[in-house]
């Protein structure tokens, strides 16, 4: 069993961030995340009891709805000048298939950790690794109220979705 350590390829990795409001859904997207991951690989594959760290940062400036207005809205209560990313670290894991990683974590935001639990899709093609996940998470875990504005009412549910590239180290 050999640990390799990958590094993101920030143009080629990519998060989606879906949401809802009252009348119409909210979407936004952000490329340019780095970070890395270090995993333990087996002949097969991933190994049996893999021993995964990492950690993924996506700056807030990058997130972009394709909507002016909604993006300065969306910084202004993040207060991106004072927090000006997201970070996301593994803290454990375990193989949860041939191609799938249960991690623990973490995610940074806002001044605030809070701990996350999900699935991570590994695909190895030569080189090249790629990793695939989504979670569904509770912005007001991080103190972040959603607005209402008039009779619009923005949910606090969001899907974020993660797509990357990494390269050996």
């Amino acid at each position: 069993m050999t640990s390799v350590r990958f590094d993101l390829v920030p143009d080629r990795s990519q998060v989606w961030v879906e949401g809802s409001s009252s009348i119409h859904p909210i979407h936004a997207t952000a490329t340019g995340l780095t970070g890395w991951v270090e995993l333990s690989f087996g002949p097969d594959g991933l190994a049996a009891t893999p021993a995964v760290t990492g950690e993924v940062r996506i700056e807030v400036e990058r997130l972009r709805s394709g909507n002016p207005l909604v993006d300065a809205e969306t910084r202004r209560r993040i207060d991106a000048r004072r927090f000006p990313e997201i970070i996301g670290r593994v803290t454990s894991s375990a193989r949860a298939g041939a191609d799938q990683l249960a991690l623990a974590g973490e995610i940074s935001f806002r001044g605030e950790t809070q701990p996350v639990e999900g699935d991570l899709f590994v695909g190895r093609h030569g080189d090249e690794l790629r990793l695939a996940g989504e979670q569904t998470m509770d912005v007001r875990q991080w103190g972040l109220q959603p607005p209402r504005i008039g009779l619009v009412k923005v949910h606090p549910q969001i899907e974020v979705r993660l797509q990357a590239v990494a390269l050996p180290a």
